[in-house]
């Protein structure tokens, strides 16, 4: 197979069907679809073995629940496609011709990775796609550690495993899994892969649509996001300081996360903020290696403010743009 298409499994009756139809009814044909069904309780994986049954090219397999990023690394150890793509099942890919032209603007190489854009569909209804890329200035770049620090400089980079196609052999090779017990396990996946990747492509296609469902872990602050948060950034600044590659690029990186969790401090429920605190606080000096506007801004509101009353006026900053934009 040239692609094979990984969609992990639980708990997502309601939305199944819809995310692999937008699969089978790509024009590109040479794929198969590896379901894997993380020890669903509501029938999914029942209507896994339902929608299998008559299309050779699903596969499904069943196992006690792992988690996401367990349900993706057995898709992955059962794929044999050239490339990989990981879809969540309360997702869709967007465009029925998008797998083929994503494939023909690899040309005749072979490139790690190539990137398309993602659409945000809200449950009111309304869509926002993201930025384009300047996809002339990044053909112009040497390699794909480059185009790394770019996307990063450029607040571009989008670590979901999702929006991309990956060689498989690139992921094996190196062992590249999703951690197990991590929520944004996306984030430490990218990391370890952009130390491989060397060549990229890159197009403004719209192709992927990611639903913002109530309630899914996309849309859902806790304590456990900063908990795993804390993990990330303690691992990641270890690796930087024994020179890992890129590591100046990396702590960009995690500089702009640092942010994004001091913008939904706010949403927390009052008793897991003094220890969502304590994490901003020791991980703070990440903005210190900050790239983008945003970062440098808020390192010298910290600076001048600290860390607590920083997240509390990002806070406040959060509630009315949302209150202008509704």
């Amino acid at each position: 197979m040239t692609v094979s298409v990984v969609i992990p499994v639980y708990n997502v009756k309601l939305y199944l069907k819809h995310c692999v139809r937008s699969v089978l009814d790509q024009t590109f044909q040479d794929l198969e679809i590896i379901l894997v069904d993380d020890g669903s309780t509501d029938g999914s994986g029942d209507l896994c073995d339902q929608i299998a049954a008559d299309e050779p090219r699903i596969r499904v397999v069943h196992q006690q629940n792992q988690g996401l990023s367990g349900a993706r690394n057995t898709g992955l150890h059962q794929a044999t496609g050239e490339y990989v793509a990981f879809l969540d099942s309360d997702d869709r890919w967007l465009l029925p011709d998008g797998l083929e032209l994503l494939l023909k603007e690899k040309k005749t190489g072979q490139p790690d990775i190539i990137i398309f854009k993602n659409v945000d569909i809200w449950q009111d209804g309304h869509c926002t796609a993201a930025r384009d890329y300047d996809v002339e200035k990044i053909r112009q770049l040497a390699d794909g550690q480059r185009v790394f620090e770019y996307l990063v400089a450029n607040q571009q980079f989008r670590m979901s495993a999702c929006f991309l196609l990956v060689r498989r052999e690139l992921l094996l090779e190196h062992n590249i899994l999703f951690p197990l017990g991590l929520i944004s396990e996306d984030i430490d996946w990218s990391m370890h892969l952009w130390q491989h990747v060397e060549t990229v492509v890159v197009t403004n296609m719209e192709f992927y649509g990611y639903y913002h469902r109530e309630a899914s872990l996309s849309t859902t602050t806790t304590l456990r996001v900063y908990e795993s948060y804390d993990k990330i950034f303690t691992y990641w600044k270890a690796q930087c300081n024994q020179n890992c590659k890129n590591a100046d690029i990396i702590r960009a990186y995690l500089a702009n996360m640092w942010v994004n969790r001091g913008y939904s401090y706010h949403l927390l429920a009052d008793k897991d903020k003094p220890v969502a605190l304590r994490i901003l606080r020791q991980h703070a000096g990440l903005l210190d290696y900050g790239h983008s506007a945003k970062s440098k801004r808020i390192r010298r509101m910290v600076q001048f403010t600290g860390v607590r009353a920083t997240a509390v006026m990002l806070g406040w900053y959060w509630r009315l743009r949302s209150c202008i934009k509704h």
